[in-house]
């Protein structure tokens, strides 16, 4: 058995037979059994009953209702509704129960998170450590730039979620304390305290300062940490935990572990720097890095070798169920019970042939081609066979190449509708990339993945083919901004012009100060004041002559205390001192 989760996290359960809840209609849907509960609420499986449609309805526990969790489920339903990116969990709705709970109904998931994963295999290996961060990273870009930070990123709110005959599809959950960026009803708790998880948590969000997308970089940087190292960049409780990630260096991945590429070594590195403009710009340029060290893993084993609890047939993907299967994961904005069971070839391709991440590094374009046809969605360098050129190719002999011409690669199905448009856009995209290649691809990178996705194609089924069309997707999008980078004209030369010399401030000058008579205790007092308001004026003007008038008023109110006599004279003294002090320090506030 699991160990038990913190925080939200969902324990498997059977259904009271009591549950009021089960065999009730929430909205469209009507709920069928209660699949889990956390420490905020209780996860039901639900069905649409004219379209069969499942979906995961959170409902929150009635001793956990207040204003302020209530707020917190509303917040993740706006920020997921913000963002529309596949790899974030769907929020289809959200209402409260005639009692007053609050629940949401979102999208009903099967696999495991990331932390059990981490429980399961201690670390990850370079190549698949980089593509799952790849993918987390492509998720969290497109929250960053619908003005969404996650604020709660770790494993435990990273979701593989698991697919027929391919690699999982990460999902990140839980946006329940997510900040919307330029808003003012984002979550906050009433007494001022900061929301996270202490081991992942920013330096400027424990200094409950402004928090941006660089702390969910941060975050990243020490959930890459802990993929590739098995361990935490910092180790003690809460307090001690905070204090470190505000106070001390990290240590590089290199430190804990052996065979780390220097660009990973760096990049984590960097993702862990104190001062939020220290690391990467963006999402998108973490993304960049991580290309070229990704590898994505294979698809699922079967899951008739594995043991796992009994789900409803009318949930399992239909054609590969049967018996005992995997075990349903209800997500709610928390990471959830399951099996990846693909993770269990990859652990054992691992051991039999341990990753070479100098091997992985390397980008060229044109390596040679995997045994088996690699993942539809993937970013690595490219693979597959590309002849040299045989000389200059005009724009005219460009429209007129094929895919199969240019890259000897057989033609592809065209018998049905959907292989014949998957035909005719590949084509379109040979032939707009090969106009193009020498200003935009001369290092075959993008013609590369090309390829990649056209060995692919080939045997592709209806629904891997839409699996490629989102890949060509990010292919042509990356096409069409490089050629618009490359024809946009240049930038006009800025002429700096050096700010003119600030004038230089003579010395301050104190003339010779005559005598003060110090007979009696009052003649005494004085004359300590005076000589500490002479050190103040040097302080105050950095001991530049840049008040004249107030060292003039000085000198002559030192001269005026030389020659009182009685108590009438040093008091009108005194006062004289007060008034010049008060300008002094209204004209230079900072000592």
């Amino acid at each position: 058995m699991r160990p038990a989760l913190e925080h939200e996290r969902i324990s498997e359960a059977t259904a009271p037979a009591a549950d009021p809840l089960v065999g009730a209609r929430l909205g469209e849907f009507v709920i069928r059994e209660r699949v889990g509960s956390g420490g905020m609420g209780i996860i039901y499986r639900a069905e649409h009953p004219l379209i069969g449609k499942h979906a995961a309805i959170k409902v929150m526990r009635a001793e956990r209702v207040s204003p302020e969790q209530e707020q917190r489920l509303l917040v993740e339903a706006r920020s997921v509704n913000a963002i529309r990116h596949p790899g974030i969990l769907d929020i289809f709705n959200f209402g409260t129960l005639q009692d007053g709970r609050p629940y949401v109904v979102m999208e009903l998931l099967q696999g495991q998170s990331l932390e059990a994963l981490l429980r399961e295999r201690s670390r990850l290996d370079v190549g698949t450590a980089a593509w799952v961060l790849e993918q987390v990273v492509a998720a969290l870009g497109a929250a960053h730039r619908a003005g969404v930070v996650h604020r709660d990123l770790k494993p435990a709110n990273v979701f593989l979620m698991e697919q027929p005959d391919a690699a999982p599809l990460i999902k990140l959950v839980d946006f329940g304390i997510a900040k919307v960026m330029q808003s003012q009803d984002a979550l906050a708790r009433a007494d001022g305290s900061t929301l996270g998880t202490p081991d992942f948590m920013a330096p400027e969000q424990i200094r409950g300062g402004e928090v941006g997308p660089a702390a969910d970089l941060y975050a990243l940087g020490v959930m890459a940490f802990h993929m590739l190292t098995g361990t935490r960049p910092f180790q003690g409780d809460n307090v001690q935990v905070m204090f470190a990630h505000v106070e001390q260096a990290p240590p590089r991945l290199s430190s804990r572990v052996e065979g780390i590429p220097p660009e990973l070594d760096a990049l984590v590195f960097q993702l862990m720097e104190k001062e939020p403009a220290k690391r990467p710009e963006s999402a998108a340029a973490v993304r960049r890095m991580l290309q070229g060290l990704a590898r994505p893993p294979g698809p699922s084993v079967s899951v008739e070798s594995r043991t796992a609890p009994e789900v409803p047939t009318a949930i399992a993907p239909p054609g590969r169920r049967s018996g005992r299967s995997v075990a349903v994961a209800a997500v709610a904005g928390v990471a959830l019970l399951g099996v990846g069971y693909w993770w269990g070839a990859q652990a054992q391709e691992a051991e039999q042939a341990p990753a070479r991440p100098s091997e992985q590094v390397r980008v060229d374009a044109r390596p040679t081609p995997p045994v088996e046809p690699p993942p539809v969605v993937v970013t690595q360098a490219p693979v597959g066979e590309v002849p040299e050129d045989s000389g200059e190719e005009t724009p005219a002999e460009a429209e007129t190449v094929t895919p199969a011409r240019s890259t000897r690669l057989p033609p592809l199905p065209a018998g049905t509708a959907s292989e014949k448009k998957m035909e005719q856009r590949l084509s379109g995209l040979f032939t707009q990339l090969l106009a193009r290649e020498k200003d935009v691809d001369a290092e075959g990178v993008l013609r590369g993945r090309l390829v990649q996705q056209y060995r692919a194609a080939a045997e592709a089924t209806d629904s891997e083919r839409v699996r490629i069309h989102v890949a060509l997707d990010d292919i042509e999008q990356e096409l069409a901004q490089r050629i618009a980078l490359h024809d946009a004209p240049p930038a006009p030369v800025a002429v700096i012009v050096a700010p003119p010399e600030p004038p230089r401030v003579p010395a301050l000058v104190i003339p010779s100060l005559p005598t003060l008579p110090q007979g009696n205790a009052s003649e005494q007092r004085l004359a300590q004041r005076l000589d500490k308001l002479v050190v103040e004026l040097r302080t105050r003007t950095r001991n530049q002559d840049v008040a004249p008038d107030l060292t003039r008023k000085l000198v002559g109110i030192y001269t005026e205390a030389a020659k009182a006599q009685t108590a009438t004279e040093r008091m009108t003294v005194n006062q004289a001192l007060d008034s010049w002090q008060e300008q002094l320090r209204t004209r230079f506030p900072t000592p």
